[in-house]
């Protein structure tokens, strides 16, 4: 009988699955308090527009060091900026505890180092209903993968 299972179990492929789990997803302004001293540029250098961004006419995210891919940082910092995403890249993210993050979210930011495998969305602090807080079953798409019927192509 233990043969048999594993000879059964030999013939089976599993495939990868097409989502990255991450650890958490939060929230993030623009705000001195929680990004620099230039809270409306981005780390990839675009400009936040705080009517867009009031009106969640643009749905922009910051990634932890560990999932973006960025040349230019590697040289500079000794760890991140090796992941599979770049700046600009438009991601799908899935979650079934905190529904107003699902769909579609472009990166543009990064965030501190001492978080890893983490998301953070930017939205604007008032209009922020409901509350977000620290969401901890959060998944995003890989790159060049499709999933409930949307393909999301990255740049």
């Amino acid at each position: 009988m233990k043969y048999l299972l594993i000879l059964l179990l030999a013939n089976v492929k599993i495939q990868p699955s097409p989502f990255i789990e991450l650890n958490r997803a939060t929230t993030y302004y623009c705000d001195v308090n929680q990004c620099d001293n230039d809270p409306f540029t981005t780390a990839d250098g675009s400009v936040i527009d705080p009517i867009k961004l009031k009106n969640k006419q643009i749905r922009w995210c910051a990634l932890s060091r560990d999932l973006i891919w960025d040349e230019y940082r590697q040289g500079i910092h000794e760890e991140g900026f090796r992941g599979l995403y770049k700046f600009g890249d438009t991601i799908m993210v899935i979650s079934k505890t905190c529904p107003q993050i699902n769909g579609k979210w472009t990166v543009h930011d990064t965030m501190n180092k001492r978080y890893t495998n983490s998301i953070d969305f930017l939205i604007d602090p008032i209009n922020n209903k409901p509350k977000l807080g620290v969401c901890e079953d959060v998944k995003i798409l890989k790159p060049n993968y499709t999933a409930y019927g949307t393909s999301v192509t990255t740049n």
